[in-house]
């Protein structure tokens, strides 16, 4: 399983485990299980039902593992 780098012109339209990977920002090394979506400054924000979280680099396609 290894982390796929984020690309805004191309988001995946399934559910994700994405993090934060960029250094000295807010969020950095966190996780978080939901959906990407760009927001409107272009910053990619994974987001649930519950929580969300900016700044994401970088993401795991978890559908595609049994876990």
């Amino acid at each position: 399983m290894k982390w796929i780098k984020l690309n805004k012109e191309k988001l995946p339209e399934l559910e994700v485990l994405a993090a934060n990977f960029k250094f000295q920002t807010f969020g950095y090394k966190e996780k978080c299980i939901g959906y990407l979506y760009l927001n409107n400054n272009g910053e990619i924000i994974c987001e649930n039902d519950h929580e969300l979280l900016g700044g994401c680099t970088h993401y795991i396609p978890i559908n595609d593992f049994d876990l």
